[in-house]
């Protein structure tokens, strides 16, 4: 069950399992306010008659509001026990607002079993009272091949942005302030100085877009920034195999924080090092020193310096980005990430 989306019929159709879509979008999760606790209901309603319908034995919820909130409503009416999916920021928002400091551990420790995708996200649990022996740690999945090195991948990207031989820093994320790409802007006058030909891609978009333009345009660095706006799933491989350093300096932005990190993963899988930030769950995403370098992303100068460092040293850089592969390819297949899913949800009493 899911909410609609523009193109879900293509994607539903394509599925190997049946979708049913209803309505999920609301301005805000508040179940207090008249707007959302109608969506709520409905979204009640509907899973009552598919689970019953379909003899549903169990609900996976992929995060905690909205979804595991219908869950639990839906647990105290027909007795379906739920698994809520944790990725971190959804928890350190949460509580900066009263009402869910005291909703989202009722909801937690009604599920059967929540799967942490980071050791962060399993300390934040247990921070706000999750009881131990409900949390699984299960980091995400990476698709080792599909990331991987392809012949002329990175060729196609440097000639539709005419990048010649330049050294190329990579960030691919929504525009975030939490995800850090105005320090990185910050950072470029003096990794210019170094690297006069430098370029840096930005993919994605997002509510920081303008800001990020105006940025660097204010600190000089224009004609070195290249705003790639969104990029189609399959394309993503070659802007990964494009670059030299990929780097997100993440930081913690009013609770918002990054969860684990899955794009650091992704450039390892394409042989590149990483930069990342010290804060969120990057510590399960980056193993510092040896697949990337973890910093502070509230400090311009860190983040200078571990750029330059990276592009500098291409011996030490190519062995992180090999030792990250090695790590995709023995601890993050989706195979295995499976497995242990299915072992948790087969270890839960059905109604």
């Amino acid at each position: 069950m899911a909410g609609s989306q523009n193109g879900d019929e293509d994607i539903d159709v394509a599925s190997s399992y049946r979708v049913e879509r209803i309505p999920m979008h609301m301005s805000d999760w508040d179940p207090t306010r008249p707007s959302s606790l109608r969506t709520y209901l409905k979204m009640v309603s509907s899973l009552l008659r598919i689970s019953h319908k379909n003899n549903i034995q169990q609900i996976h919820c992929a995060k905690v509001l909205p979804e595991a909130l219908v869950a639990w409503l839906i647990k105290h009416i027909a007795t379906i026990p739920y698994i809520v999916y944790a990725h971190g920021e959804e928890i350190t928002v949460g509580l900066t607002s009263r009402k869910f400091q005291w909703l989202l551990p009722r909801i937690y420790n009604g599920a059967a079993a929540i799967i942490a995708n980071s050791s962060n996200t399993r300390v934040l649990l247990e921070g706000i009272g999750i009881k131990a022996n409900k949390i699984h740690l299960i980091h995400p999945g990476v698709d080792a091949e599909f990331y991987g090195f392809k012949a002329g991948e990175a060729e196609v990207i440097r000639n539709k942005y005419r990048l010649g031989t330049s050294p190329v820093i990579l960030t691919v994320g929504r525009m975030q302030r939490r995800k850090g790409q105005d320090m990185v802007i910050k950072a470029l006058p003096r990794i210019k100085e170094k690297f006069p030909a430098v370029k840096y891609i930005i993919v994605g978009t997002g509510e920081e877009s303008r800001y990020l333009r105006t940025l660097a345009h204010n600190f000089g660095v224009a004609d070195v920034v290249i705003f790639a706006g969104r990029v189609p799933d399959e394309d993503l491989p070659a802007y990964y195999s494009t670059c030299d350093v990929f780097v997100m300096p993440n930081r913690e932005i009013d609770g918002d924080i990054e969860g684990f990190g899955m794009v650091y993963l992704e450039a390892n899988a394409a042989r590149k090092p990483v930069i990342g930030g010290i804060s969120g769950g990057t510590g399960d995403a980056i193993v510092h020193g040896v697949t990337g370098l973890r910093v502070d992303g509230t400090d311009v100068k860190a983040i200078t310096d571990s750029v330059i460092s990276l592009l500098k040293n291409h011996a030490e850089a190519k062995a992180m980005g090999e030792a990250g592969r090695r790590r995709v390819e023995e601890e993050f297949k989706w195979e295995s990430v499976a497995k242990r899913t299915i072992a948790i949800s087969n270890s839960i009493e059905t109604k």
